[in-house]
């Protein structure tokens, strides 16, 4: 049946592919009346695949009550914890959001996949008709750049040209990028359809100038229409050009109803993307896709808290910005808007690795850090990422023959409390005094192990 014409192509991989549902397993489908057709035809879908879906109808009216004046009814919620796979497929108001956070929050277990996409329409479906295994190397190559980089320089150009140049530590293993790719595994959530990678600057660092040329939040910028954001000690200070129509959208849209709550973070950038989805080739001023568009880059004001930061607020903006470039350390990782990130400039190889400098030269124990790792399914040892409550990814500890020693080297640890001598380990690894410290010093650099003298 998984080739039956008559199954929509997009809504057979976010169910098959991104849900990673068996024939047997079931579907729940929260939908409204605003997106019926895009809800239909995931579960035709789903059930030409075998998957058995159920629909839940919560009306826009419901939804805007949930979970403050009330919750979803008993045999609902029954049949949301129950399901493998959950579908948000609903509509994408901003006074709906508690009833999509509750959902994504309570409403699914520890073997559960979910999948949000509010804001679904046919449309929307055909964004997830895209070559996966591209759109998932590529979100992964910028998670680790942005995982292991300090310093991301975001250069934006407005329509006459003008570069603009903004600056912000992105922490260096101190903030965990979010790839959002959409492939979505058990115990997890993501954006479906999606393609992008992101992450919460360290609060305070940003300084410089954004050229936003793409879209704002249920605004698309038009011809020859950019609109400038001024950023000192990582808030925004200045928005030009002052009264524009684009200014002034954004005003009323976003910053005049969080400064009426009291909000006093909403000028926090609590997020800059970059977008690699192929298929999103207009934008909309739906910024759930908007920000996954490939040659774009977005950034956010406002809250940080949900992806790794600590600033609440009443807003989270995305702002969507065309054909700019990006480098992390000085590495040039999306050129004018084409994506240029090379695995080999962030994955080492121990060879290579100079540690003079490193606590690893003279260490005479180490000990595991705590931090989570994993072993792949040929013998490579990866750091696990868990950016923010519900997303979970990894990444290689080093090239391919540095993450293999190195997973022989993690084997041979202790527990966690307990501490190994670096002459020890390394007899037992087979393996010369050299290689051995200098394998020990990738994994240090992945927060991996601890040394002491």
């Amino acid at each position: 049946m998984a080739n039956a014409p008559s199954i929509h192509p997009g809504a057979r991989q976010i169910v098959c592919r991104c849900l990673g549902l068996e024939p047997g397993q079931d579907l729940v489908i929260f939908l409204d009346e605003t997106t019926i057709e895009a809800a239909v035809t995931l579960a035709e879908a789903a059930d030409g695949l075998g998957v058995h879906p159920s629909l839940i109808l919560v009306p826009v009216s419901l939804q805007r009550r949930i979970p403050h004046q009330t919750d979803l009814s008993l045999p609902a919620q029954g049949l949301a914890h129950q399901a493998r796979g959950i579908l948000t497929c609903v509509n994408a108001a901003p006074d709906c959001l508690s009833f999509r956070e509750r959902v994504l929050e309570t409403q699914w277990s520890a073997r559960t996949r979910v999948g949000h996409m509010p804001g679904a329409t046919l449309d929307v479906l055909n964004l997830a008709d895209v070559e996966l295994e591209r759109l998932t190397a590529d979100c992964h190559s910028i998670e680790l750049a942005m995982a292991r980089g300090r310093t991301l320089e975001l250069i934006t150009f407005d329509h006459a040209g003008t570069a603009h140049h903004l600056t912000a530590d992105i922490g260096g293993w101190e903030r965990l990028p979010v790839a959002s790719d959409g492939v979505i595994v058990d115990g997890a959530w993501g954006n479906v359809p999606s393609g992008e990678t992101y992450i919460a600057p360290v609060e305070g660092s940003a300084e410089g100038t954004v050229a936003i040329t793409g879209s704002l939040p249920g605004r698309v910028l038009g011809p020859g229409e950019s609109l400038l954001l001024r950023f000192r000690e990582g808030r925004a200070v200045r928005i030009e050009p002052e009264g524009s129509p684009a200014a002034r959208w954004l005003d009323e849209s976003q910053i005049q109803k969080a400064k009426a709550k009291g909000d006093l973070h909403w000028s926090n950038l609590a997020e800059i993307g970059i977008g690699v989805n192929p298929k999103m080739t207009q934008l909309t001023g739906n910024m759930l896709f908007d920000e996954k568009a490939a040659g774009t880059a977005h950034i956010a004001l406002g809250s940080n808290s949900f992806m790794g930061g600590w600033v609440m607020s009443a807003i989270h903006c995305d702002l969507v910005t065309v054909s700019p470039t990006v480098l992390i350390d000085g590495i040039k990782i999306l050129d004018r808007g084409h994506l240029c990130v090379s695995e080999a400039d962030w994955r080492e190889n121990y060879a290579q690795v100079r540690i003079d400098d490193s606590p690893l030269a003279t260490a005479s124990q180490v000990g595991r850090s705590g931090i989570q790792a994993a072993t792949s399914s040929d013998h490579r040892l990866q750091r696990v990422l868990r950016p923010e409550p519900g997303r979970v990814s990894t990444c290689f500890v080093g090239d391919d023959s540095t993450a293999w020693l190195a997973n022989s080297l993690y084997d041979m640890f202790p527990l966690e409390s307990e501490w190994i001598a670096v002459d020890t380990l390394t007899a037992r690894a087979n393996l010369d005094r050299k290689t051995a410290r200098r394998v020990l010093h990738v994994m240090w650099s992945y927060g991996l192990i601890n040394p002491r003298s």
